[in-house]
């Protein structure tokens, strides 16, 4: 049950933070989730929902799973580690990431959850702070 089968938009929308619109069990109804990589503690930061893509929504597919035409689906925001375990695992995620981040080491699968916005927005902060470092010392090293 909830294996993501398809990631059907990546989109970068800050440093290390991508907006992921995925299907699950090959469904029609579009789900959305945003995700932050850490780089220096190599983990995604991710918060508990699973919400529902509105595009989707608005072209008249409903959620198998709750029902509802609500933003979340709270029933499958249930199971949201081990949705957000597969989109972190999914092969073209990775690959996309790992290509915009120029890493060519593996993309850690390590998840965190944080629910509140501010604290997101600091650890996306210090991120981009920590990131500006580590291209200065590149350049540096050249």
């Amino acid at each position: 049950m909830f294996k993501v089968s398809n990631i059907s938009s990546l989109k970068q929308v800050d440093y290390c933070v991508w907006h992921v619109v995925f299907n699950i069990e090959n469904l029609p109804l579009e789900y959305a989730t945003d995700f932050l990589y850490l780089i220096k503690e190599q983990k995604w930061v991710v918060n508990s929902l699973i919400t529902h893509e509105l595009t989707s929504l608005m072209k008249g597919h409903t959620c198998k799973y709750c029902g509802e035409t609500k933003i979340a689906c709270f029933v499958a925001s249930h199971d949201f580690k081990m949705i957000k375990q597969g989109i972190a695992g999914h092969e073209y995620f990775r690959a996309r990431v790992s290509e915009e981040l120029q890493i060519d080491k593996n993309i850690a699968t390590e998840l965190m959850v944080v629910n509140k916005k501010s604290e997101w927005e600091k650890l996306a902060s210090e991120n981009r702070f920590y990131g500006n470092l580590q291209r200065i010392k590149e350049r540096q090293n050249e």
